[in-house]
Order: C-alpha cells, then structure tokens, then sequence
C-alpha cells in the first residue's frame, strides 16, 4: 500500500519574521476568541507527515518528542526535507511571541512522527509504526494530512486502535475534487475519522477539494501562511492545510475539557462539538458531499443552525440551560 502527503501548492516564501501574523485561516476558525481561557496548554498533538524543521524559532519549543518512521535515516531524525510538515506544525502551534506567525493553539505540544520522504511517500510499515507511537504517547489529537486510495483490513484495525485510544483522529479529505464526486481517500474516509474539506477567505469549497459522504467539515484551506523551512515561512494551498487548523481547534476544545472538567474529552464529545460550531453552508440541506456539515469556528457558538436545531429537537433535555460543551458531554452520555 503506497501513501502521499497531498498535493499541495507553494505560492510564496517569506524570510522576514520582524512582524507577528495572524493568517486569516486562524481568524476565521475564531481561535483568537479562546486564547484568554486556553491556547492548548498541556495537549498533545500528534502530526504524523514529513517532519518538521526542529530549529524553527516558532517551532522548536513545541516540539515534546518525536520518530523517525521512514526506511531513512535515524529513529531520532524528524527533520523535514520537504516542507509539508513544517507548515502543517505551523498552523497548529506556531508560537505567539510577537513576531513570525501564530498557530491556531500556540501553546500546544508537538509530537512528530517523520513518516514521508523528501518526496511526500510513505508506506503502511511507515504509517503503522507512526500511529503505534502515537498510542504509545498518549497523544491527545492526531493531524493526518495524507492519502491512500485503499483502506484494508490491517490500516482499519489501526485506525480504529487509535480511536478507541481516545484519540481524534483528523484528516485532510484530499485534493482530487476536480476528479469527480467520490474522491475521498483514505485516511479521511474512515467511519472513525473527522474529514476536512478546503474553503477560501468566503467560505466557497476550493476546486481541488475532495468530495463525497465522508466529507464533515471544513475550513479555510487557500493561500494559508505558516511556517517553513529554514526558519522561513510560506503561503500554501491544500486541503492539507485546512486540516491542521481543525486539529489545533481540537487541541483548544481539549484544553477546555481540562480546564472545566478535569480531563480531556472523548472522540466522540469532539466530533459532536465540532459539528455543532459549523455554520450550514450547504442552504440548509444540512450534511453535504463538499462541506459536509460546514465551516467550523468558534465564533458560531449559540447561533441557530442545522446541528444545533436537530440536537434541540431529538435531545432538548440534555442541551436546555447548558453551556455548548456541557450539552455535547450530556448529549453523548444519553447515547447518541
């Protein structure tokens, strides 16, 4: 089985750290609206990909541990010849220190799984040693910003390992969108993972994001700035990127959890809150195959929309008088 990062494109590289940006794909998913309660302190955000440039100054504090997976090199070489990795950390966790850019949880911790070459490739010993680590480390949410076109029986035990975990799992949908309307790959396309589609700054589906039923959210996945190599940064476009900015929500929706509740939350509490804070862009037919349930931000909480006037119908008791993570808890506790 042969996987690769998605194809991406590179628009631009920037060398100039002396300002600090905050990249419109990290406004729109309202990250900045929770950074006074939490920015990811203490959750663990595992991004298995190409590495990452482990001495970039917005980087290398955030990095806790990481493997090398990759038939290439040492077990404790995660540095990244590509750039994919970097750039996907960036957008994650990206320091907020006044200069550089900022990622959507700027104090989350970064566990790297190098386990793609220089060229985007990988295998499934590559990806199964990648995610055993992952397990292992108890990491809290997982970025998986590639693609196969099979599943197999071996890659859903895996998956579903990771998962039972208490792991979510979040992934790129891929960038097959102008190949037809089922191109979904795997991982995105498991029944355990969260699928993520690619809008730009007017929330209008990028024409290289995939589509199909698997498809649940999206975010902004066009001209997207972060960091890169050799300490620089880069304007890139890619469902790929779209993805890590739904994991560093998660990392903030966990911090969250450990702050109010005293533990992170499960799988499926975060899959029901990021469904519930997407803005219907489908004209109100709900779940779509470009979309999915829409465009996740913060912002959205207590506005009326699809999710959260079905919820109110089927499950009123439990989301009545509570607040929006407490009603998710609730809900999820009745057995929905």
């Amino acid at each position: 089985m042969n996987f690769r990062i998605n194809d991406y494109k590179l628009l631009q590289t920037n060398y100039d750290p002396s300002r600090e940006v905050i990249d419109y794909g990290v406004r729109m998913v309202g990250a900045p609206l929770e950074w006074g309660e939490t920015m990811g302190e203490g959750i663990k955000v595992g991004i298995i990909d190409t590495g990452i440039d482990s001495d970039h100054f917005e980087l290398k504090n955030r990095i806790k541990d990481g493997i090398n997976t990759c038939a290439v090199g040492s077990l404790d070489n995660i540095e990244d010849e590509n750039g994919h990795g970097t750039h996907i950390s960036g957008i994650v966790a990206a320091e907020k220190n006044g200069k550089g850019v900022v990622g959507v949880a700027p104090k989350a911790d970064l566990y790297i799984a190098k386990a793609f070459d220089s060229e985007g490739t990988s295998n499934f010993e590559a990806i199964e040693k990648a995610i055993l680590w992952m397990i292992d480390k108890n990491v809290d949410v997982v970025n998986m910003s590639f693609s196969s076109a099979a599943g197999g029986r071996a890659y859903t035990e895996l998956i579903h390992k990771l998962y039972a975990n208490g792991t979510s799992v979040i992934c790129a949908a891929g960038n097959e969108g102008e190949q037809g309307e089922n191109t979904i790959g795997y991982p995105a396309k498991f029944k355990e993972t969260v699928a993520v589609s690619a809008v730009d700054i007017n929330k209008n589906i990028a024409d290289f994001s995939s589509k199909g039923s698997s498809a649940e959210i999206c975010a902004a996945g066009i001209n997207i700035y972060s960091t890169y190599l050799d300490g620089g940064f880069a304007l890139l476009s890619g469902t790929s990127m779209a993805a890590p900015i739904i994991t560093g929500a998660v990392a903030i929706l966990h911090g969250k959890g450990m702050l109010r509740y005293g533990r992170r939350l499960t799988p499926d509490e975060i899959r029901l809150l990021l469904n519930i804070y997407t803005e219907d862009l489908s004209g109100g037919r709900g779940r779509d195959k470009s979309y999915g349930y829409g465009f996740f931000s913060f912002g959205r909480i207590g506005l009326n929309d699809y999710v959260i006037d079905e919820i109110k119908k089927k499950y009123r008791p439990a989301y009545s008088g509570r607040d929006i993570i407490s009603a998710a808890i609730a809900i999820i506790a009745s057995g929905l």
